[in-house]
């Protein structure tokens, strides 16, 4: 039987209610007073959680768990930035994508007008995984929850072979969830904004029973909105609960699932003229029809048992099943763009389906040895995901015109035929770190991950498998050398290796081998003003071999011979440079090239969606004298240099842009505040993303405003 999407959250919300009722030892905390620097804060968590940000009211985090054992954002010795509850709270950020985005170096590039599919790229290279809480799930086109189920997002840029196994080398996203706090805390969020915004928030959460032992937590969203496309609309339900136990003093189990739904106008881009100019449209211009439909549906499951050893240490059990779907009806352009507005309307419905389940079992643990304190972790983990293809079609084609568009055209009945096949991917794996205190102030970080990964394919009508692939054992390692040259400040040299199957097949009908990539990053991180402050700078270079490229002999056939470079420099500054002042701000620099490839490519960009140039700012200031006490202000720009979208000799430029955001905040009192956020400012026309004479060219958005009114108890 289908679940409504918010039956988990609402259930919850109706035990936790009951049992609150009649627990009346329990007592809510009292308000907490305003600051002198800043504007007043609430605690929605008790603190037990050294790893969550939510009610910090901080730009910088304490702890990151991306890389299982958890440690300060200086001990990690790659490019790392966290955006935290504030920060999602100030900007009103509402989706992963947007979040981001506004990340440090990192490309998020859309698939349809509504934002829904995505893929995150850094440093030219698509990141493979997203990791909730640590366990990682193929990204894919298929939609995040909503920003109201976390606490928190890590963006962990290069290879992450260690945590991920096969995986490409961007890096990995690591979303962490809220979760269930003691005592008896409520929030409520509403919000109308540009484009028919009407937003809805509800999250509750507190102990089941006086001692506080047994916890419980839901959040429910419901969520409105049009486009500024026309005939678009976007929305979405989601419901997420959480119930913790702590079976002993220090074990705790935590179980709980989020279902969101999301139903939605599919539009899948403008075309672009034939000789790759971009046309100069009004930016509701809408290649598709009212007909078009876009339903996503995605549950998560996960179970967690966790035990805290003496000393530090920490053993985790973890446990997560994704399910999700997907389907579309799309009229979308299918030919490039005539002078006088014209193009061919092809239709075509598809739909999809995706499940992951991922096991992992690790222990973290400090260890003194030789006089010295060092920090071991071993693990194993294994997942299995399948994908259900082949469900699609097309229907018949028609003549459209975007100057005079008739978007009530009927849309043609087109039947399914089913899905063709079905796609396992299985990897088991076994992993491990050690964290080697060589002096006082050196650490040497060496590890590796041992994979046996495979993909096969099978048809659905006799479950015949057409295709396997199985690379064998997969070693990837990774080293690391830490310095403390000051009390401030850490110097970091590490190297690391990635794999990635590839599906395609050589002359002798064989698959080829994985990919193999290589990085070396050169970094120093550093945490000023009593740790207010978090400031990094990296230095990288990834080579990545054994791509495929087209055999020229064989027709239809590939070889491995494909080789590319990405380097670069990041750097960024985070936290609150005095009180009542919060920043963030972040550059990166990415070149990346063909190596070995057809010349037609040879030493051209491999990855023209990267800009070459990114920059990102938001600042924020609270006001404490008595005329403006409780009011803020902030403001900041998202700059990026010029890309591009290239086949052939074919080439469809984007100019670079610049986008200004402001905020004005007011904290009515200690419980309630609003909060106003204007995004593109000076309402700036511009293109977020180009691909193809045919589709998939879309305009950035125009100015968005949104008013929240924000209730924390």
């Amino acid at each position: 039987m289908q679940m409504h999407p918010l039956a988990v959250a609402v259930s919850l919300l109706a035990t936790l209610a009951a049992v609150q009722a009649q627990a009346q030892t329990q007592t809510a905390p009292a308000p907490v007073a305003a600051a002198a620097a800043a504007l007043p804060e609430v605690k929605v968590t008790d603190g037990a959680d050294s790893n969550a940000t939510e009610g910090s009211g901080q730009y910088t985090a304490r702890e990151v768990s991306v890389g299982k054992m958890p440690q300060a954002p200086r001990e990690t010795p790659q490019s790392l930035s966290v955006i935290t509850r504030q920060q999602l709270d100030d900007r009103n950020l509402t989706r992963v994508e947007e979040a981001v985005k506004l990340s440090t170096g990192m490309t998020v590039t859309r698939y349809d007008g509504a934002g829904n599919f995505n893929t995150f790229q850094s440093r030219g290279f698509d990141l493979g995984s997203i990791q909730h809480d640590g366990v990682p799930i193929p990204q894919g086109n298929y939609g995040m929850l909503d920003t109201a189920v976390y606490d928190h997002i890590e963006v962990l840029r290069g290879p992450t072979g260690l945590l991920q196994g096969a995986s490409e080398p961007g890096g990995t996203v690591n979303l962490v969830r809220k979760r269930a706090p003691s005592r008896l805390a409520l929030s409520a969020d509403a919000a109308v904004g540009s484009f028919g915004l009407r937003r809805g928030v509800v999250d509750v959460g507190g102990g089941l029973n006086a001692e506080g032992t047994i916890r419980a937590r839901a959040v429910a969203v419901a969520e409105d909105k049009d486009s500024y496309v026309d005939t678009l609309f976007n929305h979405k339900r989601l419901g997420y609960g959480t119930l913790e136990w702590d079976l002993t003093p220090a074990t705790t189990l935590s179980v709980g699932a989020a279902q969101q739904r999301v139903r939605a106008t599919v539009d899948q881009g403008l075309p672009a003229y034939a000789d790759g100019r971009l046309a100069d449209l009004p930016r509701g211009a809408f290649a598709g029809l009212r007909g078009n439909q876009q339903d996503l549906d995605t549950t998560d499951v996960f179970a967690e048992l966790e035990h805290r050893l003496d000393g530090g240490g920490l053993v985790r059990l973890s446990a997560r099943d994704i399910d999700r779907t997907q389907f579309y009806r799309s009229a979308r352009a299918n030919s490039a763009l005539a002078a006088n507005g014209s193009f061919t309307m092809e239709t075509v419905d598809g739909d999809f389906r995706v499940r992951t389940r991922n096991y992992d079992l690790f222990l973290a643990t400090p260890v003194q040895a030789a006089g010295r304190p060092h920090k071991l972790l071993v693990g194993a983990s294994y997942n299995e995901g399948k994908s259900w293809d082949g469900n699609f079609a097309y229907g018949p084609s028609r003549p459209f015109n975007l100057l005079q568009p008739q978007y009530d055209q009927p849309y043609p009945a087109i039947t399914l035929p089913g899905f063709s096949s079905i796609v396992t991917r299985r990897e088991k794996a076994l992993y491990g770190q050690s964290q080697i205190g060589l002096a006082d102030t050196v650490k040497l970080l060496a590890g590796g991950r041992m994979a046996w990964a495979e993909a096969v394919t099978r048809r659905t009508s006799d479950g015949a498998a057409t295709s396997t692939a199985d690379p064998g054992r997969q070693f990837v390692p990774s080293v690391a050398l830490m310095w403390d040259f000051h009390s401030q400040y850490t110097a970091y040299a590490s190297y690391a290796e990635t794999f990635v199957v590839q599906s395609q097949l050589n002359a002798a009908k064989q698959l080829l081998e994985p990919r193999t990539g290589k990085q070396v990053e050169l970094g120093v991180k550093g945490e000023l003003l009593q740790k207010r402050l978090q400031a990094h700078a990296a230095l990288f270079r990834i080579i990545e071999e054994n791509r495929a490229i087209a055999d020229p002999v064989v027709a239809g056939a590939s070889l491995p011979g494909g080789k590319v470079r990405a380097q670069g420099f990041e750097a960024e500054v985070s936290g609150q440079p005095r009180p009542g002042w919060d920043i963030v701000a972040g550059y990166a620099y990415n070149d990346t090239r063909y190596l070995q490839a057809p010349a037609a490519q040879q030493g051209q960009v491999f990855s023209p969606i990267t800009p070459r140039h990114s920059l990102n700012l938001f600042t924020r200031h609270a006001f404490t004298s008595p005329a403006l006490r409780g009011w803020s202000v902030g403001g900041g720009v998202s700059w990026r240099s010029k890309f591009f979208a290239q086949s052939g000799t074919l080439r469809i430029n984007a100019p670079g842009y610049a986008l200004l955001s402001a905020q004005v905040g007011y904290q009515i009192n200690d419980h309630v505040s609003l909060n106003l956020s204007v995004d593109n400012l000076l309402d700036k026309t511009y293109y977020e993303k180009v691909s193809s004479v045919s589709r998939q060219n879309f305009y950035g958005e125009p100015r968005r405003v949104t008013l929240a009114l924000k209730a924390r108890y």
